[in-house]
């Protein structure tokens, strides 16, 4: 097979033999069916079918990954992807790999001299995005292991919303592309929240407890002005693209401090964040019913799940306090939220609309 090369610049500090490299290991048969597009506007996956280049082999670069309960692995012939990729997620790279490991590779072709280059984003073996643009493959990576995640581990109800944890309470965000989860995430980071996910809660369906699947924070670059008043800094900048956000960043939670991420813990709050320019911080209750309605369109893998989901949800919520969010000045928001879960909040703050 030919492999075509990429010129990227190389990234200062990273060398080659600090990325673990590991042969071709194959990717086992994934019965589910892919979740439905409809629910993320933002991502367009090319129809799923066998990719249409050959498996890499075992001389194309690869490392492994164990981020937070998901392991997954990244294999591609261009040296300054991985690298950059490497750096944002070194304190989760391993040289184990696993049976349920979440395979991306990606892959530069140019079918003919007068086409633009493209690049095959492939999960375990199937063909999921070609971004056309180098600065989107990074985020396209993100997404082929986001969009694997319900089919290898059945086990998790997940939902789209980000989750993050303090003194072993569970807090689920759920809310689409625009609401603020991420800026939000990332301001609870700073006043000493732990982290979890930006995009997703991952909900085990017998036990109902909140798992970590610390992946790194997505910011797009209108929250700019946001990361530098709460002194958080990107790697790279805002350098790469996201279809449906614009130029975006990333952000590796423990750059923050070292104890960032979070542990297992049981979900006893429920908010539906929603970002509204010079508002007024403010938290609505809403029934747990309400809550559980709003939740199913949030869910990635509702009737793909081990357990029924509309199930795990009624559970989950029977045992939160739900709560509506809009979402004002950062730190304004950020205290109001603290100051609930804390339990430090009047009953008229708690109910204000």
């Amino acid at each position: 097979m030919m492999r075509l090369g990429v010129a990227e610049p190389e990234l200062s500090g990273v060398s080659q033999s600090e990325i673990p490299i590991r042969g071709h290991t194959s990717s086992s048969e994934r019965p589910r069916e892919p979740m439905p597009a409809a629910l993320h506007p933002e991502i367009h996956p090319t129809e799923t079918r066998p990719a249409p280049v050959e498996m890499m082999t075992a001389d194309v670069p690869v490392i492994h990954l164990r981020i937070g309960v998901v392991n997954a692995a990244l294999q591609t012939p261009m040296r300054g992807l991985l690298q950059k990729y490497a750096t944002l997620y070194r304190r989760f790279l391993t040289d184990r790999t696993s049976k349920r490991e979440i395979r991306v590779t990606v892959q530069p072709e140019r079918r003919s001299p007068w086409r633009r280059r493209t690049y095959q984003v492939s999960v375990n073996g199937r063909l999921r995005f070609e971004p056309s643009r180098l600065e989107e493959v990074m985020p396209f990576v993100e997404w082929a292991i986001n969009w694997e995640v319900p089919r290898t581990m059945p086990e998790y109800l997940q939902l789209h919303a980000s989750s993050m944890e303090i003194d072993g309470t569970g807090v689920v965000f759920p809310g689409s592309s625009g609401s603020g989860k991420s800026t939000l995430t990332a301001g609870l980071l700073s006043q000493g929240w732990r982290y979890l996910c930006d995009e997703f809660a991952l909900i085990h369906a017998e036990t109902l407890q909140l798992h970590p699947f610390p992946r790194a924070i997505c910011i797009k670059r209108g929250s700019a002005s946001v990361m530098e008043a709460l002194g958080l800094r990107l790697q790279g900048g805002f350098h790469y693209i996201k279809r449906s956000k614009g130029r975006v960043g990333f952000l590796d939670p423990s750059d923050v401090r070292k104890d960032a991420i979070g542990r297992v813990c049981p979900i006893r709050y429920v908010i539906f964040p929603k970002y509204t320019p010079d508002a007024q911080s403010a938290l609505t209750p809403i029934s747990r019913a309400e809550a559980a309605f709003d939740l199913h369109s949030t869910c990635w893998n509702l009737l793909n799940c081990e357990a029924l989901g509309l199930d795990v949800l009624a559970d989950m919520v029977r045992g939160a306090q739900c709560y509506r969010l809009t979402c004002g000045e950062i730190r304004s928001t950020c205290d109001l939220v603290k100051r609930l879960v804390q339990g430090s909040l009047s009953q008229q703050e708690a109910s204000s609309r």
